[in-house]
């Protein structure tokens, strides 16, 4: 019961995280067609860029979160994200949406991916920084852990699990019941239909490629303060996110959410769980969902195949 305990406050944390990048990649992909290659590494510049606004390319502390621009540069951070995605899709997907060039938008996210990760590769020099706790969560229970029914769990996990199912149901209240969520939602279904009737597609997507960066930022820089981040930190949440939107086909974002929590726990019980005197253990946590996907996927028949035998 304790280690069962663990391991599912721990993967549902992990787990919400890459829900709302699941989610992220599911709306895009619905939007556009394309898999944003370099969504995670986005993240990562944000995260990276609070980093050096609070204190340059040295390292920080716990301290860092008492200091006053703290908030600017999480404020900075959010920014960045928003605006680079904003601006990868203005500048590398569009144009080659455009012309119908499957290659050009593939070529320019994963350039961006290769891009982000080398400046801050070429930047931040040392293997792995602490991002610092803005909430403290030290205080809680004993040093930031609490018991229940024999485990001892991260109180961190709980904030993380609640922020990232607000976040999700937020999202999708704001695609069910807003003007603009409707909107997206038209986009979606039909982008031909949606333009003849004057909606601003191109607006809207857009938009949509801030807001699922600035989503995924604030997920991940809430579950920052609990590991070390480098240059490979977003990279890592990105594709765990496309992990948990293929296993189920870019479906709806909030179906995309549940996928992530549902891979956020199978991963944690891979590296924890025993049976008997065998473990897999923690290699393994990276691998056996990936590949299990990718089986499932070349498993499933396509949409395509499925209308062929009607």
């Amino acid at each position: 019961m304790t280690i069962a305990l663990q391991v599912l406050v721990s993967g549902l944390a992990a787990g919400g995280v890459y829900g709302l990048f699941a989610a992220g990649h599911s709306l895009v992909y619905r939007l556009t067609g394309i898999v944003h290659f370099a969504f995670g590494d986005l993240v990562g510049l944000g995260v990276f860029a609070t980093l050096l606004v609070l204190a340059g390319t040295a390292p920080v502390s716990q301290s860092g979160a008492h200091e006053p621009k703290f908030v600017l540069a999480l404020a900075v951070g959010l920014a960045v994200c928003v605006l680079a995605g904003a601006g990868t899709y203005l500048g590398l997907v569009q144009p080659y949406l455009s012309r119908g060039s499957t290659i050009g938008w593939v070529a320019g996210t994963a350039a961006v991916a290769f891009a982000i990760r080398a400046v801050i590769g070429a930047t931040f020099q040392r293997s792995s920084y602490v991002f610092p706790d803005p909430l403290p969560f030290h205080r809680v229970g004993d040093s930031g852990y609490v018991h229940i029914w024999g485990a001892q769990v991260q109180a961190r996990a709980f904030f993380v699990i609640g922020l990232a199912i607000v976040l999700a149901l937020a999202s999708a209240w704001f695609l069910e019941r807003t003007r603009h969520g409707r909107a997206l939602r038209a986009v979606a279904d039909d982008r031909e239909g949606a333009r003849v009737v004057g909606v601003p597609v191109e607006l809207l997507i857009t938009l949509a490629f801030a807001l699922v960066g600035a989503l995924a930022m604030v997920a991940a820089i809430a579950a920052a303060p609990g590991q070390a981040v480098n240059a490979n930190t977003g990279t890592l949440f990105g594709l765990k996110g496309l992990v948990a939107a293929l296993a189920v086909r870019f479906g709806p974002p909030l179906l995309a959410f549940a996928s992530g929590l549902v891979l956020g726990v199978v991963e944690a019980a891979i590296a924890n769980v025993h049976l008997g005197g065998w473990q897999l253990g923690p290699s393994y946590r990276e691998v056996l969902p990936l590949a299990f996907v990718l089986l499932l996927i070349s498993l499933r028949p396509s949409s395509e195949a499925l209308e062929e035998r009607e």
